[in-house]
């Protein structure tokens, strides 16, 4: 068995999407205590969500998770960070060193068939320093420098190299990676001794080095049902202007009410925006909820999140939902958590990063989760006729 702890929910799944194509049984879990492995599980992948919580927190959740896979004894264990490095990394590197009682930490983010490449310790996003690009503009750990070290935001000991350069045997070693073939090469490195820490590339490069190869056959065939809600959480532009022309086009989209931006706990205007909603999915059989550009920067993300994730509970008690697509690994933790769900099973990969899952304990309810600076398939992004009229 291998285990994979995932510091947001939507890496969690382009993890399970990925051993999914490879053969592997997989089981995502956002339980964070009391965590068992089923019998029929190959991968087990726990998303702890602690990028969107408080630096203590979340390393009080790191050394749990990790002391309690540690008694798995799996295989060995996989870090899944954000490929841009946001969020505590080398805080939470760190703790797990101290818990697994190793001294390296082995950490490749870059993931070059994204357009995702680290070079001379330089950040590139499709080939432009990751600071002029939209991570530039992230509302909790924005890109500010294109140095890796600058990006990591670590005290820690922290040291850059290429896969032809020898490593240090202790710290945090960040690997370069301008081609996909020097995720392979990483992926060499003999992991006795060393936490391996990285992105959805070096994943695979991983278990290819372990013998498994990609099967598009091994996947079940996406039936996707109706009664589909869209909540998109992501900042990224790209994404807004989806939204925006669904709207423009008069496809069905709700927008949260500003008054619930400047007053979360207004129970009325929450219930006033849940039977919009509803009322959308009475006539659509699909609605998409989401926050107006410009309005969402000035406000607080954790509390939009809470707002997101209340409404969606609220629309749940009245309308009958098949697929929950949620966009945004803060955003997706939330809202599960809200309903209570907290087991996943891989079913379908639509596109890297974008996959389907079927909720454990409900007969008919698929969750698909995408992070929010992934592009959206064709066919997943189908929401109303107005839009695909125009």
């Amino acid at each position: 068995m291998i285990a994979v702890i995932a510091d947001d929910l939507t890496g969690a799944a382009e993890l399970g999407g990925i051993a999914l194509s490879y053969g592997l049984r997989v089981e995502i879990t956002t339980e964070i205590t009391g965590i068992s492995l089923p019998a029929d599980i190959d991968l087990l992948i726990v998303a702890a969500d602690t990028r969107s919580k408080p630096l203590v927190n979340a390393l009080a959740d790191m050394k749990r998770i990790t002391g309690q896979i540690t008694g798995l004894r799996p295989e060995f264990i996989f870090k899944k960070v954000d490929s841009v490095l946001r969020g505590y990394v080398a805080e939470e590197i760190s703790v797990q060193l101290e818990i697994l009682g190793y001294n390296r930490a082995l950490l490749v983010p870059a993931n070059p068939d994204l357009g995702r490449t680290i070079e001379e310790g330089i950040y590139y996003i499709q080939g432009r320093p990751i600071a002029e690009s939209g991570f530039s503009g992230d509302p909790e750990f924005p890109a500010t420098s294109s140095d890796v070290l600058e990006l990591l935001r670590s005290s820690q000991t922290v040291a850059v190299r290429k896969h032809t350069q020898s490593l240090p045997e202790t710290g945090i070693v960040i690997g370069e990676a301008a081609v996909a073939s020097d995720l392979d090469d990483w992926a060499k490195v003999p992991r006795e001794g060393t936490l391996l820490a990285g992105a959805s590339g070096f994943f695979k490069a991983l278990l290819r080095g372990l013998g498994f190869s990609r099967n598009e056959s091994l996947q079940s065939s996406d039936q996707s049902g109706s009664n589909k809600l869209f909540v998109c959480g992501s900042a990224f532009a790209s994404s807004n202007e989806n939204v925006k022309r669904v709207f423009q086009s008069g496809g069905p989209v709700s927008y949260m009410p500003a008054a619930l931006m400047s007053d979360p706990d207004r129970e009325d205007e929450l219930k006033s925006w849940a039977a919009e909603i509803s009322t959308l999915m009475a006539e659509y059989g699909n609605a998409v909820i989401a926050i107006k550009p410009g309005l969402k920067e000035s406000a607080n993300a954790a509390q939009l999140r809470k707002t997101m994730s209340d409404v969606v509970k609220q629309v749940f008690k009245s309308v009958s939902i098949n697929e929950l697509i949620i966009e945004g690994g803060s955003t997706a933790s939330s809202v599960l958590n809200q309903l209570s769900i907290n087991v996943l099973r891989p079913v379908y990969e639509y596109s890297t990063g974008v996959i389907r899952t079927k909720v454990s304990g409900f007969e008919n309810l698929y969750v698909t989760l995408k992070p929010g600076s992934y592009n959206w398939p064709a066919q997943v992004w189908t929401l109303s006729e107005a839009e695909e009229q125009n």
